[in-house]
């Protein structure tokens, strides 16, 4: 095991827990939260170190540019953002630099910043999203004066970039669809400063949205927890799924990260997530900086530290979800996967609604993103591989819906089956977010798309938390005796066990059930 952080300090406790609280409890109006949470970190970083270090910096710069991008000791910053935006400026923390330094870099358009989702310094499918948005805002207020014919042209050619360079992603093409549905109603005759006056106020509230929703499946999440809150629990997560993956707030790494500010005792095991490291360099990071225990290990030990019960519930985040719950998330997902399965431990995906895809109908039929071979071919300025070796590097797993125990959404848990779960799902969703003109555009386009079309969607059955979490009176649905495609021969199929021992979670009886 790796050397465990020190307890954090009273002043950092106070902020983690008074800041992971809010969000976590959050049901008000959104109105303001954008500026709100990022007053709240300069604020947080003064109270902490007694100044805002990369802001300090970033002024002492200004007289002398020629030095360069502000330079800060990333061990010392307490809780940031992952991105601000200034004006027609988005100022994004270079995630590369991470752990050692934390730098800001400037995004004024799709280029720079499609280059830094490719080059890792910008990782996660939702904090990403936020930052398309939002750079389709900057785009509108900077050809505001333009004719409406090229104005328009500019910002859908910069949507199809970033779709075309994440088109695994169902965060960013949710973000993408409402700032073009809000394009399309908006028309040619509005005035171009009213266009970007409107995007503006979209990409805020996707935004605030993102921040709202991962507070509150958050807190379902923690409420599927197994054992009793006195007790330790130990958790694994892979990825990037914290506030700079998630953008303010963070999906799977801020449960454990919440947990632990509530005062109960949690450990977490970090795969190192190669090629862009983004668990030992991103999220182990996040958890020193807020005081929570943690080890970082290979990716390819995880499934054998699951085996070996060193681990009592997994948690990823997701890049996609298909309507019949198969999960497109980051490498790696599809080995711990199996594992919880094989041994009988839960196996939790925490997500929003907007990464659900209705018109994906299972994993199979989603794009599965692969990276540039470079990274895989050299490591650390050294050559890896022999010339002319051929390489592959998918970035993403598919994780079949049969391995998955549950869903938590922001909406509330989701179990199997999921196919009706997850459209009731989004359907309280869609309800929820009809008061944003862009999203209430898509709407209305979509509808009057699919007028005319048969059938509607099954009422789910109601998700009983209390029986989630109690194994000895969860009874899991049904499953199919036979593996999904794409699980390999051997595998365990998801069947509910004989004589299931009572004393253990609810969401880990789901796991040995097979209730996804």
């Amino acid at each position: 095991m790796s050397d465990q952080p020190l307890p954090p300090d009273p002043a950092r406790r106070r902020f983690f827990r008074s800041f992971a609280g809010a969000v976590a409890t959050s049901v008000g109006s959104m109105l303001g939260m954008v500026q709100t949470l990022q007053q709240t970190s300069a604020e947080a970083a003064r109270e902490l170190l007694g100044a805002d270090p990369v802001l300090a910096a970033r002024v002492g710069a200004a007289a002398a540019p020629a030095m360069g991008p502000a330079v800060v000791d990333a061990s010392t910053a307490g809780y940031r953002a992952p991105f601000r935006w200034d004006g027609d400026i988005l100022r994004l923390v270079d995630q590369r630099r991470l752990p050692e330094s934390l730098v800001d870099i400037e995004v004024t358009g799709a280029s720079e910043a499609i280059n830094a989702m490719n080059d890792g310094a910008l990782l996660g499918a939702s904090v990403q999203a936020q930052v398309a948005a939002a750079t389709l805002a900057v785009i509108a207020g900077r050809t505001s004066q333009s004719k409406p014919f090229a104005r328009r042209a500019t910002i859908r050619g910069a949507a199809n970039a970033f779709r075309l360079n994440r088109p695994g992603s169902g965060p960013m093409a949710a973000a993408l669809d409402r700032m073009l549905a809000l394009l399309d109603e908006l028309g040619l005759e509005i005035p171009g400063d009213a266009v970007a006056a409107e995007f503006r106020a979209e990409a805020e509230r996707i935004i605030a949205e993102a921040v709202e929703d991962h507070g509150a499946l958050v807190a379902h999440a923690i409420a599927l927890m197994p054992g009793d809150p006195g007790s330790p629990l130990h958790l694994l997560v892979p990825g990037s799924t914290g506030a700079m993956g998630g953008g303010q707030f963070g999906t799977a790494l801020s449960v454990p990260m919440t947990m632990h500010h509530e005062g109960r005792q949690v450990h977490v095991l970090v795969p190192e997530g190669r090629p862009f490291f983004e668990g030992s360099r991103i999220a182990a990071w996040e958890l020193r900086q807020a005081g929570v225990p943690h080890a970082v290990l290979t990716d390819a030990a995880a499934p054998g530290c699951i085996a070996n019960d060193e681990v009592r519930v997994v948690l990823i985040g997701a890049d996609r979800i298909a309507a019949n719950g198969d999960v497109i998330a980051t490498a790696g997902t599809y080995a711990l996967a199996l594992s919880a399965m094989a041994s009988g431990i839960p196996f939790l995906v925490c997500a929003t609604t907007n990464a659900v895809d209705s018109n994906v109908a299972e994993g199979a039929d989603a794009t599965i993103e692969e990276g540039r071979p470079t990274m895989i071919l050299r490591a650390m300025g050294q050559r890896v591989a022999p010339d002319g070796s051929v390489v592959r590097n998918p970035l993403q797993d598919l994780v079949p819906a049969a391995l998955v125990t549950a869903f938590a959404l922001e909406t509330g848990p989701v179990a199997a089956p999921f196919d009706a779960g997850l459209a009731a799902a989004v359907a309280r969703a869609t309800a929820r977010r009809s008061s944003s003109r862009g999203f209430a555009a898509l709407v209305t386009a979509r509808t009057a798309a699919a007028e005319g079309t048969p059938g509607t969607e099954p009422a789910p059955a109601a998700v009983d938390v209390a029986a989630l979490r109690n194994r000895s009176t969860y009874v899991p649905p049904a499953q199919p005796a036979s593996a999904p495609a794409g699980t390999p021969a051997g595998a365990p199929v998801a069947q509910a066990p004989a004589g299931a021992p009572a004393g253990q979670s609810p969401v880990e009886q789901a796991s040995e059930a097979g209730a996804g």
